[in-house]
């Protein structure tokens, strides 16, 4: 878990040593750093994001996102059972605010306006992350612990749909100072897009597409919306898929694989909540995603939550698991992918009638997805959906978040979670146990049937020693844009 962490403290000492040039160099205030770089701290902010991303959003939402479930082996967890204590995030917390914010409030305050892009871009991200998953949280007093900021050590919390505004602006302010980047260049310490301005000017307007849309259902965002398709300059291409990359060598794996490694392994195994769509939908990317089971010799997968009800003598090799492109030492961080945004402009035509036709969006998001996993014929697929544009408003809706809840398994699991929540209404049930939702097996959890987590509770650590910190939350609280 932790080998991403270290690799990035070990770096940034080793730099930090190299710089002192002698024992005068020591003669310094203890609460200043004189020897900071942007390109250090640029890494470290990179790399604390990318493991807050996978080894903390992602690992919680292959459960609860029913991509994966409890497999033989271990006693049942809390996490299948939609069971969630206190103290489950106070590490992912720590590192993104203590970590990761902190270091790219020290980019977004940089003279050299690539490195602040770069930080107020990223901080976007994060902060949307946070709300995403918790609500209300610290934003406009946040990082001011510092005596020079005031000595804020329990920030207040801000309202998330407040946050959400403020983080379009904080973009557009990103945007700004990628206009006037000429001369000034990043290197090899970009983690994601390894010093290409351009790509992050992508970057930062298809994470705009993704906050207004997001809100779509709550707030009019129609106009900025039209815009923002009408600009262009969203990502496209896998060319421009925001990704951090891993060797698969020791110290340099995949978050996710490094901290289910360190422990006893991967136990986990395919839901049939995702084979039951899968297989309905006869889609080809099911042995893409999902190996086949070693005894058996096809594809076997488990009821979600359910595996203390199948044989006592039931073993791991019984059942599938994931493939190597959605587990695996040198798997990358998505931050952000082409699928994800031709599936956001789908939607955008399809609510607002923006300039993108939406059956080629629709068609796009689905031949980004087969073509990053390598299978073959994603026309034919598309054909056989019959994706009409004629059909209501809530069959076209449900039909984009079926394709993009399928093409985010195993590689953005996080935000098929996230998705799944924001488009089940209604009128439109997604994330149900219903025949009519695309979550078809009946799940055995400790919430109700039919009831799925929709939120993270508060960390035990901001309850016991923030006094502004809100009431603690429950498992099926909703953030402002899910209704």
């Amino acid at each position: 878990m932790m080998n991403l962490i270290n690799k990035i403290f070990l770096f940034s000492l080793a730099l930090f040593l190299v710089s002192c040039d002698g024992l005068p160099d020591l003669n310094v205030d203890p609460d200043e750093s004189p020897s900071a770089r942007p390109q250090e701290v640029l890494t470290s902010a990179l790399g604390y994001a990318a493991w807050v991303q996978e080894s903390r959003y992602n690992e919680q939402a292959f459960l609860w996102g029913q991509y994966w479930t409890w497999g033989p082996g271990v006693s049942l967890g809390n996490d299948a059972r939609y069971v969630a204590e206190p103290d489950d995030h106070n590490n992912l917390w720590a590192r993104a605010y203590s970590n990761a914010l902190a270091d790219l409030r020290f980019l977004t305050q940089n003279e050299d306006p690539a490195y602040s892009a770069v930080g107020k871009i990223m901080t976007a991200y994060i902060y949307q992350g946070l709300v995403d998953h918790f609500g209300d949280v610290p934003y406009s007093n946040a990082l001011l612990g510092e005596i020079a900021d005031g000595s804020v050590l329990t920030p207040e919390y801000d309202d998330a749909a407040t946050i959400y505004v403020n983080l379009i602006a904080l973009l557009d302010d990103a945007l700004t100072d990628l206009d006037r980047t000429a001369g000034n260049e990043i290197h090899g310490e970009d983690l994601i897009f390894g010093g290409d301005l351009s790509h992050w000017a992508t970057f930062g307007k298809s994470l705009q597409l993704r906050i207004l849309m997001r809100q779509s259902g709550v707030a009019d965002v129609e106009r900025e919306v039209e815009q923002l398709v009408q600009e262009g300059d969203l990502i496209h291409n896998s060319a421009e898929i925001a990704q951090m990359a891993f060797a698969g060598t020791s110290g340099d794996e995949n978050p996710m694989y490094a901290s289910m490694e360190s422990g006893i392994g991967n136990f986990y195994v395919a839901s049939n909540a995702s084979l039951n769509v899968l297989r309905a939908l006869n889609d080809p990317r099911i042995s893409a995603l999902y190996d086949v089971a070693p005894n058996i010799g096809e594809i076997v997968g488990v009821d979600q939550g359910s595996i203390d009800n199948e044989p006592f003598t039931a073993v791991r090799e019984d059942y599938s698991q994931g493939t190597a492109v959605t587990y695996g030492p040198g798997n990358p961080v998505i931050f952000m992918s082409d699928w994800e945004v031709w599936f956001l402009r789908a939607e955008a035509a399809a609510r607002f009638g923006t300039a993108d036709d939406e059956a080629t969006a629709f068609a796009n998001g689905i031949a980004a997805s087969f073509a990053y996993l390598g299978v073959a014929n994603p026309g034919g697929y598309t054909a056989s959906l019959g994706y009409d544009t004629g059909a209501s408003i809530d069959e076209r809706l449900r039909m984009i978040a079926t394709q993009k809840w399928i093409a985010m398994n195993g590689l953005q699991e996080d935000e098929g979670w996230i998705e799944a929540r924001r488009f089940d209404t209604p009128g439109n049930p997604i994330f149900t146990d219903l025949d009519n939702g695309i979550f078809q097996t009946p799940t055995r959890t400790a919430l109700a049937p039919g009831v799925h987590p929709s939120a993270f509770l508060y960390p035990e650590s901001e309850q016991s020693l923030n006094p502004n910190s809100p009431a603690q939350r429950i498992l099926t609280d909703k953030v402002f844009w899910d209704n």
